[in-house]
């Protein structure tokens, strides 16, 4: 196990969250990033081409010895890297569904979702040799044993290291070869409706579908200011699996549908789902790729956490860039969490905002462009 030595973190304070945030208590590296770097010190060699897989924004893989590859599954990610990599060059990104080349040492970030640490052990797995090694960091916390059941389906052995600063390592080896494929393989069928959606492993809400968007799509069936609707181009945004966009389409024969999100895992499960023939789905973490004034209608149930932390900034960007979007007299439909007030952010950028419907948990708005 490593020894409890100071990391070479000098320079850390260069690196920036992104998308950037007002909160200060908000970090760009925790303690379980320091322990990692000190493992990584004493146990990577300066030919390992280390992977480096669930660094939210680069700041451990720009901060061990060049060259390494870095493993993404958020498309903010990728820009994190991308600009905290400054001027020199970026490392080669490569994703859960890639064909890696042997891995002989890895560093890992254990997110929240346990579905999602899954898929990177089996693409870790997948890419093992009998040399490799595996750290996987983690506030102390946020340690569940299921992270040691997990980690057991795809390693021989492992071990967890002492605390430091609150924070602990999985040390994991004796990789074997993941059943059934690799992270490919790793997804469910969720029902809804009498219709079933595909969802890859790490896709938000893993066991039913989203209590929010059921709440929402059994309203617009219901309430007249949503059944008046009638668009020719919907963009649901922060997709998911794409259940939202795909009942959609089923209720306006005659639109087509584009959805977009940050994470890789719920494109692809979007992709399942979606006719291609009537919907575009796009990997990305912004609307850049699309024009001024191009769609009728933006629904979204957004996100309002990225793993431990819960931050509305993002949210707050997603609703500005669906007002550029947005053709005049367009709407935005959002359905959310009742104690995120999103009501006064969204009167700060929408003509009007009504609240059509709240429960004991969630409201919808319809927002005027």
């Amino acid at each position: 196990m490593p020894r409890e030595t100071t990391p070479t973190t000098a320079g850390a304070s260069k690196f920036r969250r992104y998308p950037p945030t007002t909160n200060r208590s908000l970090q760009v590296m925790s303690a379980a990033d320091e322990w990692l770097l000190a493992w990584a010190a004493e146990r990577i060699g300066p030919n390992d081409n280390p992977l480096v897989v669930h660094d939210r924004f680069g700041a451990v893989a720009l901060s061990l010895p060049q060259p390494v590859r870095f493993l993404a599954t958020f498309h903010s990610q990728e820009e994190a890297l991308r600009r905290n990599s400054g001027t020199r060059p970026s490392p080669p990104i490569y994703t859960v569904f890639d064909a890696l080349d042997p891995v002989r040492r890895a560093v890992l970030r254990v997110p929240k979702s346990l579905e999602l640490w899954e898929i990177y052990l089996a693409a870790l797995a997948a890419a093992a040799t009998p040399e490799t090694e595996a750290a996987a960091g983690f506030m102390t916390r946020h340690f569940t044993p299921r992270m040691l059941d997990i980690a057991g389906r795809y390693a021989g052995q492992v071990k967890q290291s002492t605390a430091r600063k609150k924070a602990r390592l999985l040390l994991l080896s004796d990789f074997h070869p993941p059943e059934g494929g690799g992270a490919r393989a790793l997804r469910k069928f969720i029902g809804y409706a009498g219709r079933e959606y595909q969802q890859y492993y790490g896709v938000f809400s893993a066991d039913h579908i989203d209590y929010a968007t059921q709440w929402l799509l059994e309203q617009w069936a219901v309430h007249p200011e949503l059944r008046e609707l009638n668009p020719a181009t919907i963009l649901d945004l922060a997709c998911g699996n794409g259940i939202i966009g795909g009942e959609l389409l089923r209720r306006y024969p005659q639109a087509v549908l584009t959805a977009t999100d940050d994470s890789l895992l719920a494109v692809e499960s979007a992709r399942l789902n979606l006719p291609a023939e009537r919907s575009t789905v796009r990997y990305n973490h912004t609307l850049d790729a699309l024009g001024d004034d191009s769609q009728d209608q933006v629904v979204t149930n957004p996100p309002f956490h990225f793993g431990h932390e819960n931050n509305i900034e993002v949210s707050l960007g997603l609703f500005r860039q669906a007002h550029r979007v947005l053709r005049p007299g367009g709407h935005l439909v959002v359905v959310a969490n009742r104690h995120l007030n999103y009501a006064v952010h969204l009167g700060g950028i929408y003509r009007e905002v009504r609240e059509l419907a709240v429960n004991d948990k969630f409201v919808i708005y319809r927002c005027l462009v």
